[in-house]
């Protein structure tokens, strides 16, 4: 069992692994999701993914962390975050990622670093609190156990799943449900359409795939479920705001750097 030290801490998973937080439920974390923990909370980590359990942690100020919350709607001690996570902004989440890389290497300053960071944590305290203020309505505990069980479910589909193109009536037929009530639960519980998160996790998946391979981005593309090499670098560029191209070029240049 694993304890959390006295400030808050967030979670930016680069792979999935299950959390099991002290009489709750387990939860997949992925890199679509960022993981909050408040200080003391008591929780286990259980591998998920062959590659390992890869995250960055971010320290958090209980202050800072209350405040914003009270601004939120969403009532708490200082430090202690009510909800478990919060969906993770693509473009926040890669410029995280990309100046977590070039500051290990000395290439960027802490400046860069820490603005990344707040970007990143408050982006995703504020969708978590949204989702957390209205799913509070949750009319009875057995229906929101139900939820927590069909979206988790269809969670370790897609992470297991990302470059499958399965369709919404497959998902839905392999989670014994119908398609629009499966749907409709993902989304209140995950801020994703099931589309949307599926096409995060393959993108999210490309960025560790351009640090460590050289592969033709058109290969790329189609080995991660994209029709071809303009669909995926579309994609990509709407989510982070920078071509596939470029994102390599950075992190060639940190490696050139601390070599």
């Amino acid at each position: 069992m694993n304890v959390n030290g006295d400030e808050p801490l967030a979670a930016f998973p680069a792979t999935s692994v299950v959390i099991q937080r002290a009489g709750r439920e387990p939860v997949l974390a992925n890199p679509n999701h960022v993981i909050f923990y408040g200080p003391g909370t008591r929780y286990r980590r259980m591998l998920h993914d062959a590659r390992g359990d890869r995250c960055l942690f971010v320290n958090l100020r209980p202050a800072a962390v209350g405040e914003l919350l009270d601004e939120l709607g969403v009532s708490a001690r200082s430090g202690e975050i009510p909800f478990e996570h919060g969906p993770s902004d693509a473009h926040a989440y890669a410029r995280l990622r990309v100046a977590a890389a070039r500051f290990s290497v000395g290439v960027d300053d802490v400046l860069e670093l820490e603005d990344a960071a707040h970007e990143a944590v408050v982006g995703a305290l504020e969708r978590g609190a949204d989702l957390f203020v209205r799913r509070r309505r949750a009319p009875r505990i057995r229906t929101e156990h139900d939820h927590h069980r069909l979206v988790e479910g269809a969670k370790e589909l897609l992470t297991e799943r990302a470059t499958q193109r399965d369709s919404l009536e497959t998902l839905a037929r392999m989670l014994h449900t119908s398609a629009f009530h499966l749907g409709r639960i993902f989304r209140a519980h995950t801020g994703f359409s099931l589309h949307a998160y599926r096409t995060q996790l393959r993108l999210r998946l490309a960025l560790d795939r351009l640090a460590a391979e050289h592969s033709d981005l058109g290969t790329l593309a189609l080995e991660l479920g994209f029709n071809s090499h303009s669909h995926f670098t579309g994609a990509f560029c709407t989510a982070f705001s920078t071509p596939p191209s470029q994102v390599r070029k950075s992190v060639e240049a940190a490696l050139v750097a601390r070599s």
